[in-house]
């Protein structure tokens, strides 16, 4: 996560950047690094700032905290019209008029940055309210056969038992559902973590004889994947905070992807090119985050009501898609159709190479 952290807060300087109003060093005076003739609070010849950083502490406090308080306008222009008129938005950048808007790409690595933070908060909240729930309840629960089981009860004795006494169900697998139904979770992500350890191993038995080069191959296969698979049932508190900061740095990937994505959508259209589609990425994806920011926050209060808002993505890319691209209704949805295919498949593998990259650094200690 650092890395993100690092290139967002250096991008949030930007939005909290103090304007000057007047220069220390007034009009007429020569500047004191190429002594050209000041008309403004920064030198026209060699852009010095026109300041006399003679100063006392004071002086420099006030400064200090004023650039840190006072919001770029650009702000309050640009997320305004983010929300409301998002295809304006991006055509107004395309078409040259940039200098009212805070930078994409900045806007993109902040926002992000907020919504990590905000979803870990909610994440807690949620965790602790099932906490509070589950204490409330005499213990976790868990539904079988119609019925909600707590822990100490008849019902999840009966259930425990008809567990047991599964013949179809491994040792692993026993353990794993009662812990799951007892709310163990540590005990449950060591026997899951047993469970697929096992069934690799009965596979690797069942397979083919094989010899040389193939065996050895295999051999490699099972040793790297054992490996991993202990670290995560021995440790799945560590296994849970490297998912964590692998989330950050794979999320990165979410922008040149859609600007892919879209690439290929107008691969026929001569019009745009793709630095088009990459502002576009980063303005529709500041939304979404915005909008997930807002959901996880309301969430923290309204519970899972607050996902409701989720019908507004599809809502506001329609009129981002429509207003940037300039394309009419048919062509629009038909677009929107064919890259909700192209995402269901690409973020699902990155999902996959999200699990991997923190499957795989389980075995790095």
């Amino acid at each position: 996560m650092a890395e993100l952290e690092t290139a967002a807060l250096a991008s949030a300087g930007g939005w909290l950047k103090w304007k000057r109003q007047h220069a220390d060093i007034p009009p007429g005076t020569p500047c004191a690094n190429c002594q050209t003739v000041l008309q403004g609070p920064h030198c026209h010849e060699c852009g010095q700032l026109a300041e006399d950083f003679h100063k006392s502490i004071w002086k420099l406090t006030v400064e200090a905290v004023e650039s840190l308080l006072h919001l770029d306008g650009r702000l309050f222009t640009t997320l305004p019209n983010l929300l409301r008129r998002p295809g304006q938005l991006t055509r107004d950048y395309l078409d040259g008029k940039r200098a009212a808007q805070v930078q994409p790409f900045r806007m993109f690595l902040v926002i992000l940055l907020i919504a990590f933070f905000v979803g870990h908060a909610a994440m807690k909240a949620d965790a602790d309210r099932r906490h509070d729930a589950e204490a409330a309840r005499g213990g976790a629960t868990m539904k079988y056969n119609g019925r909600t089981i707590t822990p100490g009860t008849a019902a999840m004795d009966e259930f425990r038992t008809q567990v047991m006494n599964d013949p179809t169900l491994t040792e692993a697998e026993k353990k794993t559902q009662i812990a799951a139904a007892e709310g163990d979770w540590v005990t449950f992500g060591r026997s899951l973590g047993t469970d697929v350890a096992e069934k690799a191993r009965d596979n690797a038995a069942d397979a083919p004889k094989m010899e040389g080069d193939d065996a050895e191959k295999l051999r490699s296969v099972q040793h790297w994947f054992d490996a991993r698979i202990a670290a995560v049932r021995d440790d799945p508190a560590r296994f849970s905070l490297i998912l964590e900061i692998w989330a950050h740095r794979v999320a990165i990937l979410a922008l040149p992807v859609s600007a892919l994505m879209l690439t290929l959508l107008f691969a026929f259209n001569r019009r745009y090119f793709v630095f088009d589609h990459v502002i576009f990425s980063m303005h529709s994806l500041s939304f979404q985050l915005l909008l997930l920011i807002a959901i996880m926050g309301l969430s923290i209060v309204t519970g899972p009501v607050a996902w409701w808002l989720l019908w507004l993505a599809p809502a506001h890319l329609y009129l981002h898609m429509k207003g940037a691209y300039q394309r009419s209704v048919f062509g629009t949805l038909a677009r929107m159709f064919v890259l909700f295919v192209l995402t269901t498949c690409t973020f699902s593998l990155l999902a996959l190479l999200w699990l991997y990259l923190g499957f795989n650094e389980m075995a790095g200690h």
